[in-house]
């Protein structure tokens, strides 16, 4: 629709009141009438709704899944991509709960969330939910408040994108590693045997052929004597490192009387040949655990105070191991000069060896379901790792109590 009138000083002032500067032809002094667009007044109820129209236009366009729930808990936006997620219709979802309607296992309790939503601008989590046929889905959901104009809290946002190829292909590396590290205690226990069935007996051997040799040559010259007590010496302390090493790749005293005889053992004998103070504490009734859990706490061990001996510079190390009704908690701690993110100009090789033993203990204690957390500053480094106990754990450390 267009207006015809007049360049006249009401043209200069309709020009203005519909947002447009005149339009003159500089080739004419002569009057003309210039065609100019009428933009119609719209009510600001009707301007706050196109604009909602076009803002839920550009939503449709997002692949992810975009919903706005209300006080109540009840959806009152449902998008393209949470039709095309979930498999619900919007006319299906509207109104009712996504907490009822997807069957959502949330991280965390709902109050919790919504304390955090009152304090950060968003929260993200990783939520199980469950589609309108019946497949158990994983999505990476932010939430965050939705406000008025004047503050007021009207509900919230919420963005939900699909993991679960991801969150799938995670578990299936879990399990590629785990079967990795079995692998290699398997193997640790196989060499541990074969050192200390060979080549410690065939050590052995030549101890006692010395020894008898010895009592052969009672009252040789000085110089035979002085060449046969080195060469006893030498074979002695190699016979002691075959054992030591036989031990390490895998004690057994892990498999016969338990972790905790193990880890005193082991902590005596890393305290002695490092010089780190062990201060160990373990209770005496603590018993017996699964194998595969006796193994990963023990390696755990193994690999923190080399990590501590290596990198730290502490001269001493706390170990502490306590269960509670159905946890088992490791607490392994330094005084020295705590871990720090790899830097420029540092030796990668070292920063490698570090990562891969932290990444190890990772991997163990997720195996096990467990929790892992290191804390680190000039103060030291602590490193705790949480394992979870079943049923059949509780049985299985009475009885080892009771054995013990």
């Amino acid at each position: 629709m267009h207006a015809r009138f007049p360049a006249s000083r009401d043209h200069l002032l309709m020009a203005q009141k519909v947002g447009h500067a005149p339009i003159q032809n500089p080739m004419s002094s002569k009057p003309e009438e210039i065609r100019l667009p009428v933009t119609p007044a719209l009510e600001p109820s009707t301007q706050l709704a196109e604009e909602l129209r076009q803002k839920t236009e550009l939503l449709k366009l997002s692949r992810e899944a975009v919903l706005v729930v209300d006080l109540s808990d009840k959806i009152a936006f449902w998008s393209d991509g949470a039709e095309q997620l979930y498999g619900w219709k919007r006319a299906d979802a509207l109104g009712r709960s996504p907490l009822e309607l997807l069957q959502t296992q949330l991280p965390r309790p709902v109050a919790q969330i919504e304390t955090i939503l009152r304090r950060e601008p968003h929260w993200e989590g990783e939520l199980k939910q469950t589609t309108r046929y019946g497949a158990r889905i994983s999505v990476s959901s932010r939430w965050a408040l939705w406000r008025d104009l004047s503050g007021r809290t009207l509900g919230r946002f919420q963005l939900d994108s699909d993991i679960t190829r991801r969150k799938n292909v995670e578990q299936e590396l879990r399990v590629l590693s785990g079967r990795l590290l079995t692998i290699r205690d398997e193997e640790r226990r196989r060499w541990a045997r074969e050192l200390h069935d060979s080549v410690g007996q065939l050590l052995v051997g030549i101890t006692m052929n010395l020894s008898i040799l010895q009592r052969q040559l009672d009252g040789a010259a000085p110089i035979d004597s002085k060449f046969l007590s080195e060469s006893m010496q030498l074979t002695n302390e190699a016979l002691q490192e075959i054992r030591t090493l036989s031990y390490l790749l895998h004690p057994p005293m892990l498999d016969e009387v338990g972790l905790a005889s193990a880890l005193r053992w082991f902590a005596s004998g890393f305290s002695k040949r490092s010089q780190i103070e062990i201060d160990l504490e373990i209770p005496e009734s603590l018993g017996r655990f699964p194998r595969d859990l006796e193994i990963a706490v023990f390696r755990i061990v193994q690999e923190t105070l080399t990590n501590v001996h290596r990198h730290s510079g502490s001269s001493t190390a706390k170990i502490t191991i306590w269960r509670s009704a159905n946890q088992l908690r490791l607490k392994v701690e330094d005084k020295g000069k705590g871990m720090t993110l790899p830097a420029i100009g540092k030796d990668d090789r070292e920063n490698a060896i570090l990562g891969v033993g932290i990444s190890g203990i990772r991997e163990r204690v997720r195996q096990l379901a467990g929790q892992m957390q290191i804390r680190s500053g000039d103060w030291g480094t602590a490193l705790e790792a949480v394992f979870p106990l079943e049923e059949s754990d509780v049985a299985e450390r009475g009885r080892g109590a009771a054995e013990d």
